[in-house]
């Protein structure tokens, strides 16, 4: 009899032994299994925020940047040569050329378009402003305005410096916010880059947009870590009942 209870006795510390491993081993798994979703989730969410606005962002900064490159450019760059030096805003050429860039400005919805030319490394003077009206002094830089674009992003001398149109990074202002600029160089007849044409985009409704799409992503994440959490304590419960079971018997 004593050796009856003692055998009883062992079995269910054995059975114990082996319910505390089985429950061990799958709340590992389920622990790793949830950090692991959760994870890939914040990862694929930062990569999609960055990659999908920019390219949403270069659908809509780089055309109306092309589109001024062929307005100012064949045909009319001796035009815009001579405004370059004569900064004469009464001329027919300056008034068509600024109309039209603030017709492109408006169809592609950006926040300024604009040229300049170099004066030196880090003062632009402006030319033509497409970005508003004239009489708008708050987003309107006259003709021969300079500016010290010293703080201007890397993007802006590159495009100089190679020759190349380039788009930018997201660059979080206080001012402005969010804002993404595409550059285009703008070249002389003997192919030297004197000047850039700019774009400035408000990025801030496509981020809020990616934001929205990346929440609705991380309610479905949070009901397939609900069902996980489900399964994990419906196991659980039926490695105690088993447990149970075999005591009593």
């Amino acid at each position: 009899m004593a050796m009856e209870f003692s055998a009883s006795i062992k079995l269910n510390d054995n059975m114990a032994r082996t319910s505390s491993f089985m429950k061990f081993r799958l709340t590992l798994f389920f622990g790793f299994f949830f950090v692991a979703i959760f994870g890939v989730f914040i990862i694929t969410s930062v990569l999609q925020v960055n990659s999908v606005t920019r390219y949403v962002c270069s659908q809509l900064a780089m055309p109306p940047v092309h589109r001024v490159e062929e307005l100012i450019g064949g045909d009319d760059l001796d035009d815009f040569l001579e405004l370059t030096v004569t900064l004469d805003d009464s001329s027919d050429y300056y008034i068509k050329t600024q109309k039209r860039m603030l017709e492109i400005k408006n169809e592609f919805g950006v926040q300024y378009l604009y040229t300049m030319i170099s004066m030196s490394d880090t003062v632009y003077r402006y030319i033509i402003d497409g970005s508003s009206t004239p009489d708008d002094e708050e987003n309107f830089s006259p003709i021969g305005t300079d500016e010290d674009v010293s703080d201007y992003e890397e993007t802006f001398f590159t495009t100089v410096r190679t020759g190349t149109s380039l788009l930018g990074g997201i660059d979080h202002t206080e001012l402005w916010g969010n804002v993404i600029s595409a550059y285009a160089p703008i070249r002389n007849h003997d192919g030297e880059v004197i000047g850039i044409i700019g774009c400035d985009l408000d990025a801030d409704p496509i981020i809020e947009w990616i934001r929205l799409q990346v929440l609705w992503q991380l309610g479905v994440v949070a009901v397939f870590i609900i069902a996980g959490a489900v399964v994990y304590i419906g196991l659980l419960r039926r490695i105690n009942g088993l447990v149970m079971y075999e005591k009593e018997s």
